[in-house]
């Protein structure tokens, strides 16, 4: 009995690979994507980066936790 290419795929399992690897791509796509949306958004809504403070009062705000010199 001759078995057609279609039940070949099927009998290996192959139809189920392909399926598995097609999900696990999609899932990863959809992931970068949803990373790169929250990443706008911490852009556009969210506050900057606090900058290093420059004055040494800044720095140390009381004597207990200043330099010693």
């Amino acid at each position: 009995m001759e078995r057609t290419w279609m039940e070949t795929v099927q009998l290996l399992g192959l139809d189920l690979q392909v399926a598995a690897i097609l999900l696990m791509l999609l899932v990863a796509g959809l992931t970068d994507l949803a990373k790169m949306a929250v990443r706008g958004l911490r852009q556009r809504f969210g506050r900057g980066r606090r900058a290093a403070p420059t004055r040494p009062l800044d720095a140390w705000p009381s004597q207990e936790w200043g330099p010693s010199h």
